[in-house]
């Protein structure tokens, strides 16, 4: 049977990468409003947490709702989301500090700029590791993905480039703060780390599908 004009558009790889955009809009304002629920503050860095789980599931063809998944996903990881909260915000703000305040000691340095890479080494890995491993303890989960960070470092080089890559543009375009800003780090995130790590469960939404003979 000839599929029909609709269905023949659906297969077609713009169809689905402006599919892909429109859904990264949404989970964007499902972040936001998560995010509120936390007073931003406590409530970012669970969103984020709940935005890669969704896609998670998106991968694995098993989504629902994405405003209920997402906040009960958040829920699930608002305290390890908090904690990386509590690990990457002073580790940032002691970084700039050392830029923009007074001089420091060498050692101090090196000791925040050590902390500001492993922060940053969580806040990619964390989590989809906490995705993709939720039988790990937490301290398991902190420890493997330091681990994965440094045995993955190409991955992990991959990750800042795309970081910078991201920053730039939004900086060039603010309007994508709204729309976009949060969605697509942790959809990239989360992606690549589903890919590095378990290959054989990977499936590609963006992939060509086979077509019915």
């Amino acid at each position: 049977m000839d599929e029909s004009a609709f269905e023949r558009m659906q297969n077609t790889k713009v169809f689905r990468f402006f599919d892909w955009v429109t859904r990264l809009i949404f989970v964007n304002f499902c972040m936001i409003l998560l995010s509120l629920c936390g007073l931003v503050v406590f409530g970012l860095f669970p969103a984020m947490f709940a935005a890669a789980a969704y896609f998670n599931d998106v991968f694995e063809g098993k989504e629902g709702k994405a405003l209920s998944v997402m906040f009960g996903y958040f829920k699930k990881f608002f305290w390890i989301g908090n904690l990386l909260m509590l690990i990457f915000v002073p580790a940032v703000a002691l970084g700039l500090y050392t830029i923009y305040g007074p001089e420091l000691n060498t050692i101090v340095c090196l000791g925040i700029y050590s902390w500001l890479i492993l922060a940053f080494a969580l806040l990619w890995y964390l989590p989809p590791v906490s995705v993709l491993y939720p039988e790990f303890g937490l301290k398991k989960k902190l420890a493997f993905s330091l681990v994965v960070s440094a045995n993955r470092w190409v991955t992990t080089l991959l990750f800042l480039a795309a970081g910078l890559g991201w920053l730039y543009a939004v900086l060039l375009m603010p309007q994508l703060l709204m729309f976009l800003m949060f969605s697509v780090p942790v959809w990239f995130g989360i992606w690549r780390t589903k890919k590095a790590l378990k290959p054989e469960s990977f499936f590609d939404p963006l992939k060509e599908e086979p077509t019915a003979q």
